[in-house]
């Protein structure tokens, strides 16, 4: 029997509630409505072109195919009051609260989950702009209290200040799709790709900050023959950057990966193990330099695995059984 799931979308690319859509679409067991549609995930886009796309629309975006047949989307409202859905997925926690408050009397019968894939660290709603516009009244209270409502929050750090006795917490990161993971690493051409997001290292070594490709293909070849990728913290401590760079059977260097809060994400990186963590150019250099073959080889395929593990389909088993719902294909 399936797991019947309304997924709340936003108007804008998000790449924690997009991956995991997009997850939630490869499980069987799984009758999904996403409403309205996310257009930009789908192969047929109508509302925007990649260029126009966050990161070019590359790694995620124009992949789905419509299921067949195509899911309803109408009636959401009594479809609700029906007890239709298993669960209800909001999007954004900080952008959706309102439509949460509004349907309250809706949604306390579904399996709730709560996605909070901003930048910021604070736990909604500890926020002077949110208090303002929905106070601090108890209305959502039982709602949250909940043994059925989860948050799921990525960016989790010693800003993150809640009552977990009130509120069931989850970690989660970005994932990517498995078709963009490959089945082992190529053969290595240099040892930076074009792209380097570290602006030290750039002009160390003569890369370039900015978007240097504007097809996938080029940049996904460029990153594959690369020996390592230089990542880091940007808007937050997750980057779908981490993700490709593993993805491509290229070992991630993560600048200042030590520095980040063991319950943020991304989960799972381990320096000398799948990535290097660094301090600075001289640091990376020199790591890079004494790094033996044998090490490099291995921790190729580690990046690899680590890839696999974060897989859109995978992240969607483990937030919907975290969620107490059962998909497994």
């Amino acid at each position: 029997m399936s797991v019947k799931i309304l997924f709340l979308t936003d108007d804008r690319e998000d790449y924690l509630a997009d991956s995991l859509l997009h997850g939630i679409r490869q499980l069987n067991d799984a009758e999904l409505v996403d409403y309205p549609r996310k257009e930009c995930l789908y192969q047929a886009k109508t509302n925007k072109s990649s260029e126009t796309l966050r990161g070019n629309g590359f790694t995620l975006y124009g992949l789905l195919e419509e299921p067949k047949p195509e899911p309803f989307r109408g009636r959401i409202w009594s479809r609700l009051e029906e007890g239709y859905f298993d669960a209800v997925i909001f999007s954004n926690l900080w952008r959706q609260w309102g439509l949460a408050l509004q349907w309250k009397s809706l949604i306390e019968k579904q399996t709730l989950i709560f996605l909070d894939g901003d930048d910021d660290e604070r736990h909604y709603p500890n926020s002077g702009s949110r208090y303002r516009l929905f106070g601090f009244g108890t209305a959502m209270r039982g709602l949250l209290g909940q043994s059925t409502t989860h948050i799921f929050k990525r960016e989790w750090t010693k800003k993150t200040r809640f009552n977990p006795n009130s509120v069931k917490m989850h970690k989660i990161a970005f994932a990517i799709p498995e078709e963009k993971i490959l089945s082992k690493p190529i053969s290595k051409q240099s040892t930076f790709p074009v792209h380097i997001v570290d602006k030290e290292v750039a002009e160390r070594v003569g890369g370039q900050t900015s978007y240097a490709f504007k097809l996938e293909h080029n940049y996904r070849t460029n990153l594959s023959e690369a020996r390592f990728g230089i990542t880091c913290r940007r808007g937050g401590w997750d980057c779908l950057r981490h993700y490709e760079i593993a993805a491509a059977g290229t070992i991630p260097c993560f600048r200042n990966l030590k520095e980040k809060p063991i319950q943020c994400a991304p989960h799972g990186l381990q320096d000398g193990y799948n990535c290097i963590a660094y301090s600075d150019a001289d640091d990376l250099l020199e790591r890079i330099n004494i790094l033996p073959p044998d090490q490099e080889y291995t921790m190729q395929h580690k990046a690899l695995d680590w890839a696999r593990s974060n897989s859109t389909r995978q992240r969607a088993i483990e937030v919907l059984q975290q969620a107490g719902l059962n998909c497994q294909s």
